[in-house]
């Protein structure tokens, strides 16, 4: 069986996602033959203004700001800055600058990406269900 070993993705070509209100994803994985183990890079733009609940994630990740800005807790982060988070570390919220944000997420597995709330988000989203 032969594998792919090289793939361009143009702009106009991803397919974006669309996530919680106000933001929108594609997904690439490092590894297409092990969607589960497979390190995932994440594309993600958010709208002006949109605020993510406070949450963590199952693996460990890397963040880097592509374009606008962010609000993480107390920190403000801009295009061209780097956060690194262990997995389990909770964070947030985090509140999108009035420009909009691209950010660029690599997490180590793919299938532990997924965000986990924390606090009154996880007792607002259960409560919800």
């Amino acid at each position: 069986m032969a594998t792919m070993k090289h793939k361009d993705i143009f702009a106009r070509d991803i397919e974006w996602i669309a996530g919680d209100e106000g933001v929108r994803f594609a997904q690439f994985l490092l590894d297409p033959n092990d969607a589960e183990e497979s390190p995932a890079v994440i594309l993600a733009k958010f709208e002006p203004g949109e605020e993510i609940h406070p949450h963590t994630h199952a693996c460990n990740y890397l963040e880097y700001i592509v374009q606008g800005s962010q609000k993480v807790g107390k920190i403000n982060f801009e295009a061209g800055d780097v956060r690194w988070a262990a997995a389990g570390t909770g964070y947030g919220p985090i509140k999108i600058g009035l420009e909009g944000c691209t950010v660029l997420i690599v997490f180590e597995t793919a299938s532990k990406s997924a965000p986990i709330l924390l606090g009154k988000a996880r007792g607002l989203a259960a409560a919800a269900q």
